[in-house]
């Protein structure tokens, strides 16, 4: 027990830093361009002016991706301590899914560091499409993520209840709005949820253990 209390006390921990570094990432380097009909010139020149931040974005995203791992993991021993459920393996996924799209994101960001790619406007636009997307993708794992452990909260009250029916509503939200996509609103309102599931696994770690095998 002592072990599973220490891995979901760091996990939660982790999980606190991730959203933090992840968020910070995002604005530090955020773009004027609202949409992907700017031209190829002018996408090129945004890149160029920049390149600061996107170092700095780069080097936050991938301590996110470090923490991230760790605090997915860790919601993995908690949510399968009573017993593995496909609710729980879906978190699961969703989790090293939603953590891989951001460091594949941060991966296609770093050519834009390189100056004959950001100053070659056809690849630089291609670059910014490309790293939007990533953005925009990130959406499903993390309501997948969402969802699983909802319903895990919903069906054995560990993580507690209030979460998983506030998540349950986050959900709905995330679902509706995917539509009419505001992409800012709709991450603060997801991130938001993540940063209270890991202050919960940083207050209160499951007192259950995984089962023998």
């Amino acid at each position: 027990m002592t072990a599973t209390r220490w891995i979901d006390r760091t996990g939660g921990m982790a999980g606190l830093a991730f959203v933090l570094l992840a968020m910070a990432s995002w604005f530090v380097a955020a773009s004027e361009f609202e949409d992907s009909d700017q031209t190829a010139q002018a996408i090129a020149r945004d890149l160029t002016n920049r390149v600061d931040a996107i170092e700095t974005s780069i080097a936050l995203a991938t301590l996110a991706g470090i923490a991230g791992f760790w605090f997915v993991g860790s919601l993995r021993v908690w949510l399968t301590a009573g017993g593995p459920t496909t609710a729980a393996w879906a978190a699961y996924g969703g989790g090293v899914a939603m953590v891989t799209l951001i460091l594949a994101g941060s991966a296609i960001s770093s050519a834009a560091l390189v100056g004959s790619l950001a100053g070659d406007p056809q690849v630089a636009k291609t670059l910014w499409v490309l790293d939007e997307g990533f953005r925009v993708w990130l959406g499903a794992p993390l309501i997948v993520l969402i969802l699983g452990v909802s319903i895990t909260s919903i069906n054995r009250g560990d993580p507690p209840r209030w979460l998983g029916w506030s998540g349950i509503a986050v959900t709905v939200v995330a679902v509706v709005n995917s539509v009419a996509y505001r992409r800012v609103t709709l991450a603060l309102l997801v991130f938001s949820w993540v940063l209270a599931l890991a202050l919960t696994m940083t207050i209160r770690p499951s007192p259950r253990q995984e089962p023998h095998r």
